[in-house]
């Protein structure tokens, strides 16, 4: 069954004007290619947050997203009428950017490296298969020579789509046992990314339970790893044993396949943050993303964009963060006054309640509140 490693579909919109339009503009696909390697030039910069924040970087990543944030104005209004969906996306990228760039020139660099790292996630999966070969070479040079780590080199082979490269940089890692606190940080994460490869891009469950059981065995990793491996594995076995449909499902079926799966992760999780459930959510999502890309305006469409909220809320990933807040405002947006938008807006205010929560209390910023008023009059029920 084909599935492309999709990390919003709707991003679609990025590969080229003729997903929108009927006939491509030479305009649009230049500021395309443009756009692309804006991208991939700030890679190896949002892969270490020393190389991001330094001075010395400043003027090159201040170039790069400029010329990203110019990016909506290549698309003319009519995209509004003919696509809603990736046009409302492609809106929220473009807010994404400018607020990363915003909080660059203010000095808020760690915010600013993680918002352009989910901005550009759900981009790079349909952008990296623009680009010929010669451009990864050229990346690879680039990474090779910039002296990033070697857990920071697995992440650009990542987000640039090079999973074999990647896997590689990952299990390297995993060979070998960490020995500070950074470095059971950088393990863990390896783990769970070689985990989201062998998933959701391969699609192999025997890969992925030899992938957790080359961890389990290893008696001198923390505690809290082995336990971790021995769940995942549970899940990765009840995987192995499922019998496999040679059906090709409708966009409805994969949907429900994963609404299945989500309910099987949240059995096994004991609470919200729990991990134990990271194989099924992994699955679920990518049953949902090739629903949304065989048919992206399906009946089953906002449920979609729901589903895959709850599941990135479960992940956790750093390297996504907001991407669950992303979904759940497509889904407000797309399907105003409705119960599926007010269930993706409760999701949404309580994700951003927990992120603004501390010691001292709940502050949000203006900007957020004025966000969070105006999704909720769009979930709410219509009067009258």
């Amino acid at each position: 069954m084909k599935r492309t490693y999709f990390l919003l579909i709707a991003a679609s919109v990025f590969i080229s004007s003729s997903v929108v339009f009927s006939k491509p503009r030479p305009e649009v696909k230049g500021s395309m290619q443009q756009m692309f390697t804006s991208l991939l030039n700030l890679q190896p910069f949002l892969a270490s947050p020393e190389k991001f924040s330094s001075p010395k970087n400043s003027e090159i990543i201040r170039k790069d997203l400029n010329r990203l944030a110019q990016f909506r104005h290549i698309f003319p209004q009519e995209a509004k009428n003919q696509e809603p969906g990736l046009y409302t996306i492609s809106r929220m990228f473009h807010e994404y950017i400018q607020d990363a760039r915003d909080r660059f020139k203010a000095g808020s660099y760690e915010y600013s490296r993680h918002r352009l790292r989910t901005a550009t996630s759900f981009c790079f999966s349909c952008h990296s298969r623009v680009p010929s070969e010669q451009n990864y070479q050229d990346l690879e040079k680039r990474v090779e020579s910039s002296q990033l780590t070697p857990f920071e080199k697995a992440d650009v082979f990542a987000a640039t789509r090079q999973f074999d490269k990647a896997l590689k940089a990952y299990t390297d890692i995993l060979s070998a046992v960490p020995s500070t606190s950074l470095g059971i940080v950088e393990y863990t994460r390896s783990l769970r990314r070689a985990l989201s490869i062998t998933v959701r891009v391969k699609q192999n469950p025997k890969e992925t339970l030899d992938l957790i059981d080359s961890v389990a065995q290893r008696k001198e990793l923390p505690e809290f790893v082995l336990r971790l491996a021995q769940q995942w594995r549970k899940d990765a076995q009840f995987w192995m044993e499922e019998k496999e449909t040679k059906k090709k499902l409708s966009p409805e079926e994969l949907v429900q396949k994963a609404q299945k799966l989500i309910s099987r992760a949240v059995l096994l999780q004991t609470f919200p943050a729990d991990e134990n459930g990271d194989i099924s959510y992994l699955r679920a999502s990518n049953y949902l993303h090739e629903a949304l890309e065989e048919a992206p305006q399906s009946q089953s469409r906002v449920e979609a964009l729901y589903l895959l909220g709850v599941a990135y809320s479960a992940l956790q990933d750093p390297t996504l963060w907001d991407l669950d807040r992303l979904y759940f405002e497509s889904c407000i947006r797309e399907a105003p006054h409705t119960d599926l938008s007010r269930k993706c807006f409760h999701r949404y205010a309580d994700k951003v309640y927990m992120g603004y929560t501390g010691s001292a209390g709940t502050f949000i910023p203006q900007d957020e509140q004025k966000r969070l008023e105006e999704l909720r009059k769009l979930s709410d029920s219509k009067s009258g």
